[in-house]
């Protein structure tokens, strides 16, 4: 696709970010300052809307009016050059989605891009990132790798990014980069640091969890507003976090006890489904409190073996860890959750899953159809990009058969409360 070639107009991107009902955000770096402009096409391959684009080496453009649960083609246009992508807007809340989960890409490109390409297969609704995504965030040059390596996934997929300790830079340990090449919902007391946004039924809490970063002040007092505000809300089914640095860990690292002390106590009193995270570079599961805790951090960086050392609260939460790289793949369909753990080279970990499925199995397949329906088109693969779902049947496996395939997989687990599948290598 255009989106992949790397030319002046484009040396990063464009990339996706920021998605809601009716807006997206399209980015991309160019070698100087270029004259461009953003057309978003729809089924009929009539021009949605299109937005001019001052000169600029950065851009950051927001295409808005557009319609919710709708899927969309876009071109960017750079005097003779230009790139493509397709883009999904965040649905109602009735319908389902799936989202991909990981973290800690830096250090190693080669296990990052094994990584990289096999979420492609997965044709998630957007990603999250639980952080450290280059080595050292005062690095043009690993942000540059960075955004080379994710350029095809970060074209038809948006990023919802969380601040790691290796992405800050300087001896203040800021963040400029991170805020530069990345454009988050400005909803918080310090945007782009942490922030929130509502998929569907869901509202995602997105933090800094690092140190001197207002960590246990403000931003606990506005994890708890933000708590407050989706307990109220029926629309809200489902709160999930995520933050680069894990409250539970047996790894190297550990479970960080000043946030486990301040936060994880609101995670239980507000009910959150579950907290995403990474810096300790394996996968970990655990519970605590009626809330379920990942951490994904096998994006790229060097693996860690389990720590001799671990707290008693680390081992005591911890149910299960694994050296691999990986990624977490997240199905939300009503009132039910599924999480699958995959290895970079597409086998399962393992599967765990809560919440009541749609009493009716009618009401699901409807749910199906609501999630492939887009521009019209018939709900099936269609609503899809269509060179990923070229990829993900061809790629055979988990991600083979789309939303329909996987459906009919939540339809024979079946009702009820926590079930876990483990699977090991």
């Amino acid at each position: 696709m255009g989106g992949a070639a790397r030319a002046g107009a484009f040396d990063k991107g464009p990339y996706l970010q920021n998605v809601s009902r009716s807006s997206v955000t399209v980015m991309w770096e160019s070698s100087r300052e270029r004259a461009c402009a953003v057309e978003v096409v729809d089924a009929a391959g009539r021009v949605a809307r299109a937005v001019a684009a001052e000169p600029e080496d950065l851009h950051e453009v927001v295409v808005d009016g557009l319609d919710a649960g709708t899927r969309y083609r876009y071109r960017v246009v750079c005097d003779d050059e230009q790139a493509e992508g397709e883009f999904a807007t965040a649905p109602e809340p009735d319908a389902p989605f799936m989202f991909v989960a990981f973290g800690d890409s830096r250090s190693n490109a080669r296990a990052h891009r094994a990584v990289v390409e096999r979420i492609r297969r997965e044709v998630p609704d957007f990603l999250l990132g639980t952080g450290d995504y280059v080595n050292e965030g005062s690095s043009l040059a690993e942000w540059q790798e960075f955004f080379d390596i994710e350029r095809e996934l970060l074209a038809e997929n948006v990023l919802f990014p969380a601040l790691g300790n290796h992405d800050r830079q300087g001896r203040g340990r800021t963040a400029d980069n991170y805020r530069m090449y990345f454009a988050v919902p400005e909803n918080a007391p310090n945007p782009e640091r942490y922030y929130a946004f509502t998929y569907g039924n869901s509202r995602f809490l997105v933090l800094d969890s690092n140190a001197y970063s207002f960590a246990l002040t403000d931003q606990t007092a506005w994890i708890e507003q933000q708590l407050q505000a989706a307990q109220l809300d029926r629309r809200i089914r489902h709160v999930f976090v995520v933050m680069h640095h894990p409250p539970f860990s047996v790894s190297i690292h550990g479970g960080h006890s000043q946030l486990r002390d301040a936060w994880t106590p609101l995670f239980e009193r507000y009910g959150v489904d579950a907290v995403f995270s990474g810096h300790d570079h394996n996968y970990q599961r655990a519970e605590r409190g009626g809330v379920r805790y990942f951490v994904t951090g096998g994006g790229g960086a060097p693996l860690y073996p389990r720590s001799r050392r671990a707290a008693a609260i680390d081992r005591d939460a911890v149910r299960y860890m694994e050296r691999v790289n990986h990624y977490l793949r997240v199905h939300v369909i009503g009132d039910h959750v599924e999480v699958a753990a995959f290895r970079a080279d597409g086998t399962l970990i393992e599967t765990v899953s809560w919440g009541a499925m749609p009493e009716r199995r009618d009401a699901l397949l409807a749910f199906a159809a609501g999630a492939g329906r887009a521009n019209g088109a018939e709900p099936a693969l269609r609503a899809r990009p269509a060179a990923a779902v070229r990829r993900a049947a061809a790629a055979g496996g988990e991600g083979s058969f789309g939303w329909l395939g996987r459906i009919g997989a939540l339809l024979a687990l079946g009702a009820g409360a926590i079930v876990v599948r483990t699977v090991r290598s």
